[in-house]
């Protein structure tokens, strides 16, 4: 099953530290919920992460790529949709 989540803004570097410092807590948490709108996701970072990391200066403007990959272990956790009642 295929689900994508997207949510785009724009923040000061405070801002993207509390973020950061949001999704660190989550992830060691084993729980990430995500929301806008009427539209959420609940994942369940857990295991062996896979952490890719890339970054790139051009035109004078940077750039930088995280992408955190890992294997759900219980094929039956919601993804999109209501996150159900343990949430």
């Amino acid at each position: 099953m295929k689900d994508v989540f997207k949510h785009q803004i724009a923040v000061d570097p405070k801002g993207l530290a509390r973020y950061f410092t949001a999704l660190a807590e989550a992830v060691e948490e084993g729980r990430l919920p995500l929301t806008e709108g009427e539209r959420s996701v609940l994942l369940h970072p857990r295991g062996l992460i896979d952490l890719g990391f890339k970054a790139r200066r051009k035109n004078g403007r940077g750039r930088v790529l995280l992408e955190i990959t890992w294997a759900e272990e219980e094929p039956d956790w919601p993804l999109l949709g209501d996150p159900g009642p343990d949430s």
